[in-house]
């Protein structure tokens, strides 16, 4: 061995190591101070508790789907308003409303033609004289202009009679109180004698202008019809008989369209 490598370290050689040992304390205290020279992480700032939970919520409201409810659209009936044909247009007529069941009274002074359809080319049923009370069956039917009803005369004459032209009332409704009418009389009725102002309605025996004259009686008296008719002499005689029964026997009803017995309706 060299003497000079083991030799101890002389106070110049100390002197001289002085100022590396000083640049290496340098170097190390930074080290020791910080831990290494490694960056060190960014602190993330903590939130308060309240304010992470609500974060929480809305986090999770933004991820769950929504369940938007959808509005139902209930269906609705369509209502189709009724289609009314038209009809025809009635001819205004005077006076009161005919009913189907109730009465009517003819009302024009010539008579009343009685069809057996609603139109004026209906075949004729029978002509109804001024004041003779019907029976309201059918209508109302327009045709040709009129106002058509179906009567009933009470004797068998069934058909359509018009209640008007528009100005003047050939059927009506407003019956009134019983009156005489033009038509002939039938058993059961009710009669007036409506002879011409002065003249008297002769009641015989039999029937027949020879017979043996029971009374003579005044315009307007009133009786019961027991039976009828009978033709005798060119006329057609009625059995008649009064309410107090004193007077009772056979009168001629009429002669050329005039009416000497009446119906009461």
């Amino acid at each position: 061995m060299n003497q000079s490598d083991s030799a101890p370290t002389t106070p110049d050689r100390r002197a001289g190591l002085m100022p590396l040992l000083a640049l290496s304390l340098l170097w190390i205290v930074p080290i020791v101070a910080c831990g290494s020279f490694q960056p060190r992480p960014t602190p993330v700032p903590t939130l308060p508790p309240a304010a992470a939970t609500a974060n929480a919520e809305a986090e999770r409201a933004l991820a769950l789907p929504t369940n938007t409810p959808v509005p139902i659209i209930e269906p609705t009936a369509t209502f189709t308003p009724e289609v009314v044909p038209p009809t025809a247009t009635p001819v205004p007529v005077v006076g009161g409303t005919l009913t189907v069941g109730q009465p009517a009274r003819v009302e024009v002074p010539g008579g009343l033609n009685i069809r057996q359809a609603p139109s004026t080319a209906g075949v004729l049923v029978t002509r109804l004289g001024f004041g003779q009370r019907l029976t309201v069956l059918e209508g109302p039917t327009s045709a040709d202009g009129f106002i058509w009803w179906k009567v009933d005369d009470g004797q068998g004459n069934v058909g359509w009679g018009a209640q008007g032209d528009g100005t003047e009332e050939w059927l009506t409704a407003k019956v009134g109180e019983a009156q005489p009418v033009n038509r002939s009389p039938r058993v059961g009725d009710r009669v007036r004698v409506t002879m011409d102002a002065g003249q008297l309605l002769t009641i015989r025996t039999v029937p027949g202008t020879s017979a043996t004259v029971v009374k003579q009686v005044n315009n307007g008296s009133e009786f019961t019809v027991l039976a009828g008719p009978q033709s005798a002499g060119g006329y057609f005689w009625f059995q008649i008989r009064s309410d107090d029964g004193a007077i009772e026997g056979w009168a001629a009803d009429g002669t050329d369209g005039k009416r000497w017995l009446s119906p009461l309706e």
